[in-house]
């Protein structure tokens, strides 16, 4: 290592550098002296000593480093500005303009803003009689954007707009600092294009904040394990924790890679590892369960009735709906996932005469119409679909490959799996593993436990696949990475992974873009891999590696255009569907809306004119249909059903009760799923002619409005 001073003498810097070859009285005093003159720096040159003299005006290599270290500072912070730009832009266009959102957790928001009651306890509806089927922490955050800016479609998808926003720096710093700039560009750029993410990230539905703070997690891992500090490693389960109150049990799919990285990569003794992640699991589980805990130790009478669960915990809507259910399937008594649309008539109807309900009409006695669709079977569950899930497919080892969820975040999948092993390879196995390796286990067993749920899950939702983005993300930056140390070391060996891992990754982008698009996008995205893989070829030209560099980027460019194009169609979709988010041109079921129809709103007019504004404006079976009355009045809905319909927030007699009291008169639609009400209903109301309402149809219609008061 040089030492030296550096003075001004003669209109130049004169530099002494000590070069520790040598070390005499002289050169010691030198060194620890108050630094030469340009006298004494003369004649140490011509002492001949192991101290040169530059009277340079700038020392070229110390020039040229800073120069090179500047430049690429520049080149990463302008790469990474257009990538979030980018990224903002695709989730902040015209946010919120075309809708409210998933109505029922709209409709949650603006409950909880009623009061402090429902705002702890995430009450669906302002009555405070049940709560939404998710943990509460991501609705608070929407209520507090709502206070200030109102409950609309904007308030209410800029936490998740923010999020996924911010997420594509924090996944830049993550990559970069294992990988380097390109990679950690590569990877943003990833993120910030995936589908699946817009289309979550413009919504109300709360997955964006969950994939934030668990890239946080990450980052507070990272540190634990270069710093050695135990304070890191709370921090990150700490987050964990926090997430866990944002989607309970998906907030876990990462631990497993998140422990091992931590078990492998931490500078301690195995017992002390150990000894920590036990302390960091306890913490990990006092923060989960904490609002849990508390709101399970509230008194069933002082509290909400605990939404799709069936013993009115929080702890059985973790393990149940929320848990086992979705990697298992069923969830009994007609549970769904929000927004998914009423289940048909349950088993009572299955044994009635064709042309013939179950249940007499009240009134004038004529038999409603038969309801053409299929029965629950013995657990209140529809039958199986021929081709399964028309959401989600089939569970399988091509279940990410293939429509519908091909679309969603998949369009990298095969260059992240191939490019799994060629990094393996290229950073090489050592003990203890290195950095990068260590970075490789993190990345690669958070999508690998991703992977492997989604393809045996029988529950999920097809935006749940925003968890893929990060370790997807972060894989194809390591790929590039990797692909790039093949070419400076074996050029030739190089060019055919890169034509390996590309073309395969196209061949499969071709195949899933719809027939509409093909032609296109196919074609620019063929163009870009040819001209890159050919200049990278031209990498083999002496004296420049440009052309490599930038083949190598135009080939993986051509492998975004799919994705990108795909989120362009997400962003600028007028009519997208809110209740389950989807990205391309997806659009909305006209079945579901999220405001009122002309028939209901015909039913609202005549529910204003006759009820009490402190009483309940009506009941319901289910949150689908409550959902655009509590978000047009802000009035108490009472959903006896949940939000499926399955739940049992009140039993016949508090209905018939709560009727007698005056508290509830009017009911919408016959409760079907519920024989017991049902019943009561036939024999205590009377349908309501809501003018110019026609009233027909079969009698468990959403529209038909029923009178229990007199």
């Amino acid at each position: 290592m040089h030492l030296g001073h550096r003075l001004r003498a003669g209109g130049h810097r004169c530099q002494c550098l000590f070069l520790p070859q040598r070390s005499t009285p002289s050169e010691a005093d030198i060194l620890t002296g108050p630094g030469p003159t340009a006298t004494n720096c003369g004649q140490l040159q011509e002492t001949a000593m192991t101290v040169k003299i530059h009277t340079t005006p700038i020392n070229s290599f110390y020039r040229l480093r800073a120069a090179y270290f500047s430049y690429q500072r520049i080149i990463g912070t302008l790469g990474l500005l257009a990538v979030v730009a980018l990224g903002a832009f695709l989730r902040f266009y015209h946010l919120g303009s075309y809708s409210i959102g998933n109505a029922y957790y709209a409709a949650t928001v603006q409950s909880m803003l009623t009061s402090w009651h429902n705002f702890f306890f995430a009450s669906f509806e302002p009555g405070g009689s049940v709560t939404v089927d998710k943990p509460p922490l991501g609705f608070w955050i929407q209520a507090v954007s709502a206070y200030f800016l109102g409950v609309n479609g904007f308030a209410l998808a800029l936490p998740q707009a923010l999020a996924g926003t911010l997420s594509i720096p924090l996944l830049y710093s993550l990559v970069r600092r294992h990988f380097g700039t390109g990679a950690g560009l590569l990877a943003a750029l990833v993120l910030a294009t995936t589908p699946v993410t817009i289309a979550a990230e413009r919504n109300n539905t709360i997955d964006g904040q969950l994939v934030f703070v668990l890239l946080l997690a990450v980052w507070a891992f990272i540190k634990a394990v270069q710093d050695g500090r135990f304070r890191y490693l709370l921090w990150g389960t700490f987050l964990v924790g926090v997430g866990f109150n944002i989607k309970m049990m998906q907030a876990f799919l990462p631990l497993p890679a998140l422990y091992t990285f931590y078990f492998l990569g931490a500078r301690h003794r195995w017992w002390t590892r150990m000894l920590h992640l036990t302390a960091a699991t306890v913490l990990l589980l006092l923060v989960s369960f904490s609002w849990a805990i508390m709101v399970d130790l509230t008194p069933a009478e002082n509290r909400p009735f605990i939404g799709s669960s069936t013993n009115n915990t929080v702890m059985e809507l973790i393990v149940g709906h929320n848990g086992f259910n979705r990697l298992w399937g069923g969830g009994a008594r007609g549970r769904g996932g929000a927004g998914s649309p009423p289940p048909p008539p349950p088993a009572a109807d299955r044994d009635a005469p064709p042309n013939q309900s179950s249940f007499s009409p009240p009134g004038n006695g004529q038999q409603p119409p038969a309801d053409s669709r299929p029965a629950f079977d013995s657990n209140h569950q529809p039958p199986p679909r021929p081709g399964g899930n028309p959401e989600t497919g089939e569970p399988g080892l091509l279940r990410l490959f293939t429509r519908p969820l091909a679309t969603e975040a998949s369009w990298l999948l095969p260059l992240a799996l191939l490019g799994l092993p060629l990094v393996t390879a290229v950073i090489g196995w050592r003990w203890p593993p290195d950095d990068r390796y260590l970075a490789l286990i993190l990345w690669g067993g958070w999508l690998i436990t991703e992977v492997v749920f989604f393809s045996v899950a029988r529950f999920f939702h097809a935006y749940y696949l925003i968890m893929l983005g990060p370790p997807l993300a972060a894989l194809v930056g390591a790929a590039a990475w990797a692909i790039w140390q093949i070419f400076q070391r074996r050029f030739r060996f190089g060019w055919l992974v890169l034509v390996l891992l590309a073309g395969t990754t196209l061949a499969f982008q071709l195949v899933t873009l719809p027939a509409n698009q093909t032609i296109g996008t196919g074609t620019v995205a063929i163009l870009l891999a040819l001209t890159g893989m050919g200049l990278v070829w031209g990498d083999d030209w002496p004296g420049a590696d440009w052309p490599g560099k930038l083949g190598l980027g135009l080939a993986f460019a051509a492998l975004l255009v799919a994705p990108l194009v795909w989120s362009g169609l997400t962003t600028f979709n007028p009519n997208p569907d809110v209740w389950l988010p989807r990205s391309g041109p997806q659009t909305a079921d006209p079945h579901r809306p999220t405001t009122l129809t002309a028939d209901q709103q015909k039913v609202l007019e005549y529910l204003l004119a006759h009820t009490d504004p402190d009483d309940y404006l009506l009941a319901t079976l289910n949150a689908t249909d409550a959902a655009p009355y509590i978000l047009a009045t802000g009035r108490k809905v009472l959903t006896f059903g949940g939000f499926k319909g399955g739940d049992d927030v009140v039993g016949v007699d508090d209905l018939a009760g709560m009727v007698k009291n005056g508290q509830l008169r009017y009911i919408l639609g016959l409760p079907r799923q519920k024989p017991e009400i049902a019943q009561w209903m036939v024999n205590n109301c009377r349908v309501v002619d809501v003018q110019p309402l026609e009233v027909s149809g079969p009698r468990d219609a959403p529209n038909i409005l029923y009178d229990c008061g007199n």
